[in-house]
């Protein structure tokens, strides 16, 4: 979360209705500060300042460096470790953690053992909106990290100046070997070649919805695929059990 943004705005109106990720079994949020955004939930403080340039050949948020400080913050607390699986989604994203629940519980006994599973949400690469990995995976990804730092910046002869999310996606498929399962229907966006409209939220099964830059854009995309799909707005509370015995 930048604090002062949006993006707080966003959390602030999740975590009250008991939404996206504060329906899951445990959330975090993190943030270059720690803040109280409501009582009970202090945001985890990460080592950046969260900004970054854009540029590369797709003209992405060259971020890569400020998700290594997320991930490092992920991995010193530690509570990853006590769920199959971890999910880190943006503020602007409308996600629905129930709809995803019947996919991942088939994947469970995969995941568990190294080097772990990931989804791969949109045909032209993993999205960094919605991330999915198994707790081997994200064990995978934090033990070999600078095994694919050293190996693409061979590679590139130097930085290859990609976004985190295709970073991630091309260390975990093509050094470490993890499990890349395919879902394109768990993120719209107009930047995977969605089907027409799907910016009305109209989708009952979409499993997250991106991006959504304000509470009013996204309490009527929450709703509207809330009624698209005959969701119950406390389903995800009741539904989603992924906890690691």
């Amino acid at each position: 979360m930048i604090p002062g943004t949006d993006e707080e705005s966003l959390l602030l109106w999740q975590v009250n209705e008991g939404v996206s990720l504060f329906a899951c079994e445990e959330a975090a949020v993190y943030s270059n500060i720690s803040r109280e955004l409501v009582p009970g939930l202090t945001t985890l403080k990460v080592d950046s300042n969260l900004a970054c340039d854009k540029g590369g050949e797709f003209g992405t948020a060259l971020n890569t460096d400020i998700f290594f400080a997320v991930w490092d913050a992920v991995i010193a607390n530690g509570r990853y470790k006590k769920h199959s699986w971890s999910v880190k989604v943006d503020p602007d994203s409308v996600f629905f953690p129930h709809r995803m629940h019947d996919m991942l519980d088939l994947l469970i006994d995969d995941g568990m053992s190294e080097p772990g599973v990931y989804v791969n949400n949109c045909q032209y690469g993993m999205h960094g909106p919605l991330e999915v990995l198994s707790v081997a995976a994200v064990d995978t990804w934090v033990n070999g990290r600078q095994e694919c730092v050293d190996h693409f910046e061979k590679l590139c002869q130097g930085p290859c100046f990609w976004g985190e999310d295709m970073f991630l996606d091309q260390c975990m498929q093509k050094v470490l070997n993890a499990t890349r399962v395919d879902d394109f229907n768990q993120l719209l966006e107009d930047h995977c070649s969605p089907p027409a409209g799907w910016e009305e939220c109209t989708s009952g099964s979409a499993a997250a919805f991106h991006p959504y830059k304000n509470v009013s854009a996204y309490k009527k995309c929450f709703h509207s695929a809330l009624e698209a799909g005959g969701d119950d707005a406390d389903a995800p509370v009741q539904r989603m059990s992924l906890m690691r015995n």
